[in-house]
């Protein structure tokens, strides 16, 4: 069983964090390998994520973007959008039980560059909302 979280404030309302989100694509660190929605954002949209494939479960604008990983995590994982006094909390959360070679390499490798790549992702977004608030 896993349970990991990643949380930030962003300065912007959960609509303004949104509209960076859907693009996740563009603002996962590339230093942390790749994340892809080939098709677009939608429910049952294809993921690919370094070398896994899985789909987009649940999309609900500035609220809530899940994904299903099927047996890897079984809980899946993704982000959640709550307004608070100065913005947006952005939350990622894994909640689940892991599967197969992934149980395993989780402690060793994977949760470690997981957790870079959230902190990444989380200060290309906080950039790219400050960005839009500029521009």
């Amino acid at each position: 069983m896993v349970y990991n979280v990643h949380e930030r404030v962003v300065d912007g309302s959960p609509e303004e964090v949104w509209a960076q989100l859907t693009d996740v694509g563009r603002i996962y660190p590339e230093t942390s390998g790749t994340f892809e929605l080939p098709e677009g954002l939608f429910e049952g949209a294809p993921v690919r994520h370094d070398g896994q494939r899985y789909r987009v479960a649940v999309v609900e604008p500035g609220r809530r973007l899940w994904f299903d990983v099927g047996r890897t995590i079984g809980g899946g994982h993704g982000f959640e959008l709550f307004p608070v006094a100065g913005g947006t909390l952005v939350r990622h959360t894994i909640n689940g039980r892991l599967s197969g070679l992934f149980a395993l390499l989780w402690p060793l490798v994977i949760r470690r560059a997981h957790d870079r790549a959230l902190e990444g992702l989380l200060d290309n977004l906080e950039r790219e909302v400050a960005r839009a608030h500029a521009g």
